[in-house]
């Protein structure tokens, strides 16, 4: 049997599924990275050098592409300096190497600490632990402590550069120890997977948990279409998980074949336009907008949540913070002018956006959303931020309309596939309106695009590239929730 090189990740990636692993070594060819993945990796990157900088006198072994080398560096820096901190300090053993996010000094041997860009700690995190800590004990690596840092929801940051409590470190040591004799039995298997043929496995749970797998397409594109219906339990709305696996279980795959007396109205009611292919929509829906006045604005928001706080009196991931919004204007029946607030200079943009926010959307006329706890939940944000500014952020709150409730007592057309989401309503309201064409696609993308420009090494073409893409994107936003009023009022 041939001896492959294993990393800690590649063991991760075969305890997540095998043929994962046997793919990622023998058909490199077939990996897809999805956008998720890399707009993570860059995360993890950020939260990284921010670990980092709480150790100035540390060292960071840089030798990523030449494994010899980063041994060698590791050793002797440990020998040179065995009081300084070392940052992915690089080991190997029996042919595993791994790279430890924190090496630092006590009296008693090294803190072990592995840093990561979650809110707590994952269960494959402590996997990943446990190879890491065996491979460096394999070392003679004396170990007073292996810890997870993950980020601290509840810390909120001042504006003032410093992130001391940013990070939660948890202590490992009773969960991963019992774990270290295991370790060389994955080693075995995972070898023992990559000198066989491609694994036998068929898609299932493991192919999105912890994370998707990057041979996700290849490995569900042959029998995907064969086994799916076109409208699959999936399509019936708000059907919880267990009642789709009884109705699997009575031989129901097909939405359109399930009777009657296992749905709800609104699942009888998808069924009925699958079944007939003929959309419907009520009447109600241009009754219900009948009575509003004009000017009419149709307002939508992008937030971006950072894992690593950028301003004052933000914490990780818990606060949304506004940097676009895009409003249409309906001064009379189909007349529209449009406004955009979009802040790329870096600083904080909530003060200026509701500034503005409450200069173009006036004292009256109704305030259109789609899902209107989001865009209500941030302007309530802002109203708690700037009291002065409060009484017209609520005031605007108040005249808030929204169009989802509406849209989904009112329309369903079979392509809707069960959601009621602007993206799945628009193609079947106004196909010209395309978000597939457009640089930024959707809310996480719009995310990716804003971090990306904030960073201090891209460059202002790559900047400017992305927020005309920003702009596009969120002037489709509010353009389609105009098209979707029209057609609500039997209009186009």
């Amino acid at each position: 049997m041939s001896c492959h090189g294993l990393s800690k990740s590649r063991i991760i990636a075969w305890k997540q599924c095998p043929k994962r692993l046997w793919l990622q070594i023998h058909r490199r060819d077939l990996l897809e990275v999805s956008d998720d993945t890399e707009h993570r990796f860059q995360i993890g990157y950020e939260v990284g050098e921010v670990a980092q900088g709480f150790y100035p006198t540390g060292i960071l072994i840089e030798d990523e592409d030449d494994l010899s080398a980063a041994l060698k560096s590791t050793k002797a820096a440990m020998e040179a300096y065995p009081d300084l901190p070392i940052f992915e300090a690089t080991f190997q053993h029996d042919g595993v190497l791994v790279r430890a996010d924190l090496l630092l000094p006590t009296a008693a041997g090294y803190r072990m600490a592995e840093v990561k860009s979650s809110a707590s700690v994952k269960p494959y995190h402590i996997d990943d632990c446990a190879v890491q800590a065996w491979v460096v004990k394999q070392n003679n690596i004396p170990l007073a402590s292996i810890e997870l840092a993950h980020i601290d929801t509840s810390f909120v940051y001042q504006g003032d550069g410093n992130y001391h409590g940013i990070f939660r470190h948890e202590n490992l040591d009773d969960v991963i120890y019992p774990l270290l004799k295991m370790v060389p039995a994955w080693i075995q298997e995972a070898r023992s997977t990559l000198s066989g043929d491609e694994p036998n496995i068929e898609p299932g749970a493991q192919c999105d948990d912890p994370f998707e797998c990057p041979f996700k397409a290849y490995c569900t594109q042959p029998i995907k279409e064969p086994v799916q219906p076109k409208y699959s339990l999936d399509v019936l709305y708000r059907m919880h998980t267990e009642a789709k696996e009884a109705l699997r279980t009575k031989g129901f795959e097909d939405a359109c074949q399930v009777p009657p007396e296992f749905l709800n109205e609104t699942q009888q009611w998808i069924q009925r336009v699958s079944q007939t292919g003929i959309p419907e929509l009520s009447p109600n829906a241009g009754v219900a907008l009948a009575s509003l006045t004009y000017p009419r604005y149709y307002l939508d928001f992008e937030t971006i949540n950072l894992a690593v706080p950028r301003w004052a009196n933000t914490r990780p991931y818990a606060t949304q913070v506004p940097f676009q919004w895009s409003c249409h204007i309906e001064e009379s029946h189909h007349q529209l002018s449009h406004e955009m607030f979009l802040d790329v200079s870096g600083k904080d943009p909530r003060r200026l956006c509701a500034e503005k926010m409450i200069e173009v959307l006036g004292d009256d006329g109704p305030v259109f959303v789609y899902y209107q706890a989001f865009e209500k939940g941030r302007i309530a944000e802002l109203a708690e931020l700037y009291p002065d500014l409060a009484p017209a952020l609520h005031a605007i709150n108040l005249r808030v309309v929204d169009l989802l409730p509406i849209a989904r007592a009112n329309y369903y057309h079979p392509e809707m596939k069960g959601s009621w989401s602007i993206k799945a309503v628009l193609p079947t309201v106004a196909s010209d309106l395309r978000y597939d064409l457009l640089i930024v696609g959707n809310g996480g993308d719009a995310q990716a695009a804003y971090r990306e420009i904030l960073h201090t090494n891209t460059s202002d073409a790559r900047k400017q590239e992305l927020t005309i893409g920003l702009r596009e994107y969120c002037k489709l936003d509010t353009l389609a929730m105009v098209r979707l009023a029209w057609f609500f009022q039997g209009e186009q």
